[in-house]
């Protein structure tokens, strides 16, 4: 046996090595990576069905007459036939912030008091209280699914999205410094 069809039988064997991560119906091609207009795209090999051809006729045609060609964008999901389809700007989802999910307003007093302000929010009990250790020393307890919280603030003028202390639990919650009611932590 000479060299060349030894090294060639190694890519051979690479080759099929390869294919044998995906499945049966969906052969992905790390080269084929394309980038237009904001989108990642990879090409995606699909065997037609009852066309899935055996390892023999690979070797022989490379296999595109079993399959059918088309084009995923890896961050909006986006499929098209053609690379070229992909005409208009990617839109890949933004996940929006804690900040932006709670609803709050940076320019609001409380908000940047919720943020800025050394504030120790300890998980209290089992269920929805926690305990808010205030820059003051005071301790606060807060209810998160009452949606309340006996400082003096939110006793005496009960503001819409609540006091600073209530959104910084709720903060903590979504950002996953603190637990939520149920014992879990978000990601």
């Amino acid at each position: 046996m000479s060299t060349d069809r030894l090294i060639h039988h190694e890519q051979q064997q690479e080759h099929h090595h390869d294919r044998g991560d995906t499945t049966d119906r969906e052969q992905r091609y790390s080269g084929d990576v394309a980038r237009l207009n904001g989108h990642e795209l990879i090409a995606i090999d699909e065997w037609l069905p009852g066309r899935e051809p055996t390892p023999y006729d690979l070797d022989l045609t490379d296999g595109y007459e079993y399959c059918t060609r088309y084009w995923r964008c890896r961050n909006c999901g986006q499929e098209r036939n053609r690379r070229d389809e992909f005409r208009d700007p990617c839109e890949t989802p933004v996940p929006s912030t804690p900040l932006e999910a709670s609803g709050y307003a940076i320019d609001d007093p409380r908000t940047r008091r919720a943020l800025s302000e050394d504030m120790d929010v300890r998980f209290a009990t089992a269920g929805a209280l926690y305990e808010v250790v205030s820059e003051s020393g005071n301790t606060y307890e807060v209810d998160i699914e009452k949606e309340t919280c006996s400082c003096p603030d939110f006793e005496q003028r009960q503001p819409d999205d609540g006091c600073k202390h209530l959104r910084r639990v709720d903060l903590e919650i979504r950002t996953g410094l603190v637990p939520a009611p149920d014992g879990t932590f978000s990601c």
